[in-house]
């Protein structure tokens, strides 16, 4: 994937760190559970890691990191990323929380400004 972090808006709720490359519509959502990071996504299997939340910040704008780093397994299917999730421990709200993951979630201000931000760079280019 090409770097996406002129594009990408950042926002952080209830321990999810939310990445969306805004102009293509992917969104990648990291939280830690248990001691591992679960990466769901809207374009791909999702992929439990070893790495911590502060360690994405090492990403240089390609989501290599996230999708590649310390990782644990790769699942596709909310079956067996439930599976997984028991695997690792979650809780059945844990579980439930990751499974409901609201990907379209755009309404925080921080989101907003951030995509006013983006639009102006989009229309100089």
């Amino acid at each position: 994937m090409e770097n996406t972090k002129k594009y990408e808006v950042k926002t952080i709720e209830n321990g999810w760190v939310r990445l969306e490359n805004y102009r293509d519509g992917y969104v990648v959502a990291i939280k830690k559970f248990q001691g591992v990071c679960v990466v769901i996504n809207n374009f791909s299997s999702q992929s439990i890691h070893g790495y911590s939340l502060a360690d994405i910040e090492k990403d240089k704008g390609d989501w290599n990191y996230i999708f590649n780093e310390k990782l644990l397994e790769n699942v596709d299917g909310d079956i067996e990323l439930e599976r997984a999730l028991e695997r690792y421990n979650l809780t059945s709200d844990e579980i439930s929380e990751v499974l409901h993951f609201n990907f379209d979630n755009r309404g925080s201000e921080e989101y907003k400004q951030q995509v006013i931000k983006i639009e102006n760079r989009l229309k100089e280019e």
